[in-house]
C-alpha cells in the first residue's frame, strides 16, 4: 500500500473502457475478448524462453526454474541496484521519454506541455549553469539556520523550512480523515532522519554499525563542502558527530516500523485547541500552520501525541547549536542533487553504500526522474501515447474484472470469516473502485520555469506541490486523482479510497500484453499485482478501514483472532527466509506483503479457471510442451526475475515490507493448491511440502 495523453487517443481509450475511479457494478461489459490463435510460441505467449533453466527442477526451486537463465546471465547495470523484470520496463519507459525530452529540450515546439517539460529538462542538463551558480540555491535556507539561537527561534526556523518543504523533524501532508473518508484532514508524521530507518540508529544487525559509520563518514563530507566554520576535516568531522547524536535522539523517540503497521498506531486526530495546549504548547502552531497556507485548520492528525510533546522538548533542551547543526545537514542532504558536481557525487557516495550502486546514474536519466516527480502528468501524456495505446486498457479492464470475480467466491470459502464478517467484505469489495493506466484528466502545473535555472525550478514545483496538497485540507476527497504517474512501474491500494490503481508503466510486457496468452496475463497481471492489491484490503491493515474508507472494527472479534492464527503461519514461514546470509526476513513487518502475494496469485489462479470455462475457442491448451496453467505459474514467476545487489537485499530486510524476489516466488509457491498439480509434484518435494500456510 501506500513513493499524459494526447485527445485523440484519450478519446480512443476513454470510449471503450471506463471511467476512473470504476466499481464492478458501474462498469460496462467489456467486448468480448479476441479468439486465440491455435498455436503460438512461447515467447508469443509472453513468457520469456532464455529466461527459463531447464536445468532446474520445478518442484525443488521454481524460481531457478522459472529464472535461472536469466540470473546466470544478467549483469546489473552499475548505476543500478537491482536488474530484472520490473527494471526493463522501467529502462524501456526512460528510453522513449529521454527521446522526448531532448526533442522539446532543443527548441519550442508550441505545444505547451512539451515545451514545459523540454524547458525543465533543459534547465537540469545544463550542467555549466548549475556549475556557476555553486550554493546559491541553498543560501536562503542556510540563512534561515543561522537565525537559530534558541528555542523560539529553532521552532521559528522549522516553520520557515517547511514552509520551503524542507522536513526536519516531521512533516506536514493531506491525509483522508480515517474517521471520515470523505473528508481531507491535516496530518503529521514523524521524518528528519538520513538512514533508511530508525532501526539504523538504533541496532547493530548484519551491517547497521558499518553503515552508521558511513553516513557519519558522508556528513563530515557534506559538511566540509559546505567549508566555512566546517572547513577543515576536524571541524567537519566534529560536525558530523553532533548531527549524527541529535539524530539518535531523534530516531528513540519515533515509531517503529511494524508498529506503524496498525493504522490505529498512526491515527490520533487532536482538535485545534489540543494542538496548542496540550500536544506541544511550546511549538508556535498557528505561526506554523499560517506560514503553509492553511491558517483556517481546526484540527490535525498526528501518528504519535509522544512524539510531538518530546520533539517540543528537545527543542527547548538541545543547545542552539547543535540544532543548527543538525537542520544544516537536513538542509545539505535535501538540496545537494540540486547542486554541482561535488554535491551530486557526495549524495550519491551514500547511496552506493545503502544500495550498492557502482556509478552515478547519467545526467540525463537523473534530470528525466525530476520531470517525472516534478511534472509527472505532463511527461506522462508522452509515455501513454507510445505505450498504453490500443485495446491495452480495455483488457487491463477486463483482467480486474475477473479476478474481483474470482475474489467474491473466495469469500464464501474462507473458514476464518464468519458470516457477518463475509457480508460486510463482499459489499467492500463490490464498492472496491480501480484506476487504470492513466488519469481520465490530467492535473496543471500552474508554476514558472526557468530555462538556466535547475534549483530554481526544483524549489518552485516543491512549492506549488506542496501548496497543491496542502489546498485539499478540509476539502472533499478527489477521488481522481492519482497517486502514482502514468509510467510508473508499480501498483497500489489505498485503504482510505478503497481503491486500486494500475499505471500504465505495470501494464507492458513481460507483464501484460493485450495479444499475450490469457494464461500469461492472469499469472504475472493479474495474480502478482491486481489479486494482490485486491488483498490488501483484507489484510491486517486494510481489514481496520470498512467500504467507504473508514478506520472501522467491522471484522467479529472470532474472525480476526482466526484470520491472526493464519497470520502467524505466514511469519513463522518467511521468518526461516534469508535476504543475504546471516540476516533474515522479519516476518511481521512482511506479513501483509506475504499474504497479498499468496493470495493474489490463489486467487487469480481460480480466476483464470473460472474465465477459460466461460470463454470460446479456449486459448491454447499447451504452448511449447507447456500446459496453460504451467504458464499461469511460470508468468507470475518470471514477473519476479530480478538479481539485486547484496546491499540493497539487506537494506530492504531491515526496512521494506516486501520479501526479496526469490521469496516472493518460492515463498508463494509453496502454499498454491494449483502449483503441485500443475508441475506434477509429489507430496513431500520441496515446492509442494504439504501443510502450506493459507490465509486465502
Amino acid at each position: 500500500m501506500r513513493p499524459v495523453l494526447a485527445i485523440a487517443v484519450a478519446a480512443a481509450c476513454s470510449g471503450s473502457s471506463p471511467a476512473s475511479p470504476t466499481s464492478p457494478a458501474a462498469a460496462p461489459a467489456p467486448p468480448a475478448p479476441p479468439a486465440a490463435p491455435a498455436a503460438m510460441t512461447l515467447a508469443q505467449s509472453g513468457i520469456v524462453p532464455d529466461w527459463i533453466d531447464t536445468t532446474a527442477a520445478p518442484c525443488t526451486d521454481f524460481y531457478a526454474f522459472a529464472c535461472g537463465g536469466f540470473l546466470k546471465t544478467a549483469t546489473i547495470p552499475p548505476d543500478r541496484a537491482s536488474w530484472g523484470a520490473i527494471e526493463i520496463v522501467v529502462k524501456d519507459g526512460e528510453d522513449v521519454l529521454h527521446q522526448v525530452l531532448e526533442a522539446a529540450a532543443r527548441s519550442p515546439s508550441g505545444d505547451p506541455t512539451l515545451d514545459k517539460i523540454g524547458t525543465y529538462y533543459a534547465a537540469c542538463t545544463d550542467e555549466a549553469a548549475i556549475e556557476r551558480a555553486g550554493i546559491a540555491p541553498m543560501q536562503p535556507l542556510l540563512d534561515i539556520i543561522a537565525r537559530v539561537v534558541d528555542a523560539r527561534s529553532a521552532a521559528a526556523a522549522i516553520v520557515a523550512l517547511h514552509a520551503e518543504g524542507v522536513f526536519p523533524l516531521f512533516a506536514i501532508a493531506p491525509q483522508q480523515d480515517f474517521g471520515d473518508a470523505t473528508r481531507v484532514i491535516a496530518s503529521l508524521d514523524q521524518a528528519g532522519l538520513g538512514l533508511p530507518d530508525r532501526s539504523y540508529y538504533l541496532e547493530s544487525k548484519g551491517n547497521m554499525a558499518k553503515t552508521r559509520a558511513a553516513y557519519v563518514a558522508h556528513l563530515g563530507r557534506l559538511f566540509q563542502l559546505l567549508g566555512r566554520d566546517h572547513a577543515t576535516e576536524k571541524a567537519a568531522a566534529a560536525a558530523a558527530a553532533e548531527a549524527m547524536r541529535v539524530e539518535t535522539q531523534i530516531a528513540r523517540l519515533q515509531q517503529d516500523q511494524v508498529v506503524r503497521r496498525d493504522p490505529k498506531a498512526v491515527y490520533h486526530r487532536v482538535d485545534r485547541a489540543g494542538l496548542e495546549t496540550k500536544l506541544a504548547p511550546s511549538f508556535p502552531w498557528s505561526d506554523y500552520l499560517a506560514a503553509l497556507g492553511i491558517p483556517g485548520v481546526t484540527a490535525i492528525t498526528v501518528n504519535d501525541p509522544a512524539y510531538y510533546t518530546a520533539i517540543a522538548r528537545l527543542l527547548r533542551t538541545e543547545e542552539p547549536a547543535a540544532l543548527r547543526t543538525y537542520l544544516t545537514e537536513v538542509v545539505m542532504r535535501d538540496q545537494s542533487d540540486n547542486l554541482g558536481k561535488a554535491w551530486v557525487d557526495e549524495a550519491f557516495a551514500m547511496r552506493k553504500v545503502l544500495a550498492g550502486l557502482k556509478e552515478l546514474p547519467p545526467r540525463w536519466l537523473r534530470c528525466l526522474r525530476s520531470v517525472d516527480r516534478d511534472l509527472g502528468e505532463l511527461l506522462g501524456q508522452s509515455y501513454v501515447k507510445a505505450r498504453f495505446a490500443g485495446d491495452a486498457k480495455v483488457r487491463a479492464v477486463e483482467l480486474t474484472r475477473s479476478v474481483l470475480a474470482a475474489m467474491r467466491v473466495e469469500l464464501d470459502q474462507l473458514s476464518w470469516m464468519d458470516d457477518p464478517t463475509r457480508a460486510a467484505a463482499k459489499q467492500k469489495l463490490d464498492r472496491m473502485a480501480y484506476l487504470v493506466g492513466f488519469p481520465d484528466r490530467w492535473r496543471k502545473y500552474d508554476f514558472e520555469l526557468r530555462r538556466t535555472d535547475f534549483a530554481g525550478n526544483v524549489r518552485a514545483a516543491g512549492r506549488f506541490e506542496l501548496a497543491r496538497q496542502l489546498a485539499k485540507i478540509g476539502k472533499p476527497v478527489d477521488r481522481f486523482d492519482w497517486g502514482m504517474t502514468p509510467p510508473t512501474v508499480n501498483a497500489y491500494y489505498d485503504p482510505t479510497l478503497n481503491e486500486i490503481a494500475l499505471p500504465a508503466g505495470q501494464l507492458q510486457p513481460p507483464f501484460f500484453g493485450a495479444a499475450f496468452h490469457p494464461a500469461v496475463n492472469f499469472g504475472s497481471t493479474g495474480g502478482g499485482t491486481i489479486g494482490h492489491e485486491m488483498t490488501h484490503g483484507f489484510d491486517d491493515e486494510g481489514s481496520q478501514f470498512d467500504a467507504d474508507g473508514n478506520l472501522r472494527e467491522w471484522w467479529s472479534v472470532p474472525t480476526r483472532a482466526k484470520f491472526a492464527e493464519a497470520t502467524q503461519c505466514v511469519i513463522d514461514q518467511y521468518a526461516h527466509y534469508e535476504a543475504v546470509p546471516g540476516v533474515h526476513l522479519d516476518g511481521k513487518l512482511t506479513a501483509g506483503e506475504n499474504i497479498a502475494d499468496n493470495g493474489g496469485v490463489k486467487i487469480a489462479y481460480q480466476a483464470y479457471q473460472t474465465w477459460k470455462a466461460q470463454h470460446k475457442p479456449p486459448p491454447p491448451p499447451a504452448v511449447d510442451g507447456y500446459t496453460d496453467d504451467q504458464l499461469y505459474f511460470l508468468a507470475y514467476a518470471q514477473s519476479w526475475c530480478d538479481k539485486m545487489t547484496p546491499e540493497v537485499l539487506e537494506t530492504r530486510a531491515h526496512s521494506n515490507p516486501h520479501s526479496p524476489p526469490m521469496w516472493r516466488v518460492n515463498g508463494v509457491i509453496v502454499n498454491q493448491p494449483g502449483f503441485g498439480p500443475a508441475f506434477q509434484c509429489a507430496a513431500g518435494t520441496p515446492m509442494n511440502p504439504g501443510k502450506p500456510c493459507a490465509v486465502w
